[in-house]
């Protein structure tokens, strides 16, 4: 059995795929890990790239393809295929610190935990910055509950997300629902489904994910949110239906974790109408209608979203950007009223 399963979503990544696999290919490892690319009807030379590697690594390297699914029913097809012990999605065009995979595997050999967290770096392809994005715990290498990681959330946060969350791969097919397909976001229904059904969380100090960022084809781009604001709607709609299906106890911590991440998909959609949408009157309408929307079926998240809500409102009527924001979010103010270390 694989120790370790990597799942490639691959649409039009040729330029970028061979990175991605070096990176993830120690030499010597191959036999612990399963490399599975999913080939999700891309126009380039995808294909045919992705299965010159296969041939380059045999026995590790796996291509499967299919026509186009999205993202979504990409991470559908490859996480299903996974056979390894534990599973972790990297995007064609990230790559993992490949010097950081032997304890990586050591550590997941020794752990059964149903999640594992790691930090990951933003690496940003217009301005050259490089950030790390990490937890803060009391302790590594030890297993917490949901309980205890919603009583200090934000010393956890930045690695409960679809770049720091690893799933041991049986805990993910028994737990998990079937992704959202042909939408962008939907890696936000992949990091809280089913992660807010483990038992057991263990944080590692250990970066290992490259997150490529500042392209503007990215779907995290203003324009690309703003143009696909529908697709951040319907992710949002099925998380908070999703939400109503829990079979959680009221009082789990699952149900907290859930409602966290639900607030910040709600939030991102109402920056970008707040913020990015040219006409603030119509981004005050969509962000006043969707908040109303959310007070009347997820009325805890609604009011955990209030003040933020309030706060984009003013800054709407103040015609400041989503630029202003993000420079208040990277303030020292800021991460001191927050009380999380500072980015290196």
């Amino acid at each position: 059995m694989k120790l370790l399963s990597f799942i490639v979503p691959a649409y039009n990544c040729a330029s970028f795929l061979p990175k991605c696999i070096t990176s993830l290919a120690h030499p010597q490892l191959l036999d612990k890990l399963e490399i599975i690319i999913v080939n999700d009807g891309s126009t380039d030379h995808t294909l045919s790239v992705a299965q010159d590697l296969q041939a380059r690594y045999p026995g590790t390297v796996r291509v499967l393809t299919q026509e186009n699914r999205g993202h979504g029913g990409a991470l559908n097809a490859g996480c299903a295929a996974a056979a390894g012990k534990y599973l972790k999605v990297i995007d064609a065009d990230d790559w993992i610190e490949t010097q950081e995979l032997p304890r990586f595997l050591s550590l997941l050999d020794q752990c059964r935990c149903d999640v594992v967290l790691t930090h990951h770096y933003t690496h940003d392809i217009s301005t050259g910055q490089v950030k790390k994005w990490k937890s803060y715990p009391q302790a590594f290498e030890k297993p917490y509950t949901l309980q205890q990681i919603m009583a200090t959330p934000r010393s956890f946060d930045r690695s409960l997300t679809f770049h720091g969350i690893t799933y041991r791969t049986d805990f993910y097919h028994a737990k998990a629902m079937p992704l959202s397909e042909k939408v962008f976001y939907e890696d936000h229904e992949y990091a809280t489904v089913p992660c807010c059904y483990a038992d057991s969380v263990m944080p590692l100090d250990l970066f290992l994910y490259d997150y490529r960022i500042g392209d503007t084809q990215q779907s995290v781009s203003d324009a690309n949110q703003l143009r696909r604001l529908s697709h951040m709607e319907a992710v949002l709609n099925r998380l908070i239906t999703q939400y109503h299906r829990l079979t959680l106890p009221q009082d789990h911590g699952g149900r907290a974790f859930f409602r966290m991440k639900t607030q910040g998909v709600l939030l991102a959609y109402i920056t970008t109408v707040m913020l990015v949408e040219p006409s603030r009157r119509k981004g005050r309408k969509l962000g006043k209608a969707m908040m109303l929307r959310v007070r009347e079926q997820l009325p805890q998240v609604y009011r955990s979203a209030l003040r933020q809500y309030q706060i984009f409102t003013l800054m709407n009527r103040l015609h400041l950007s989503k630029a202003a924001w993000e420079k208040i979010l990277n303030s020292g103010l800021y991460r001191k009223l927050r009380r999380s270390p500072d980015f290196d």
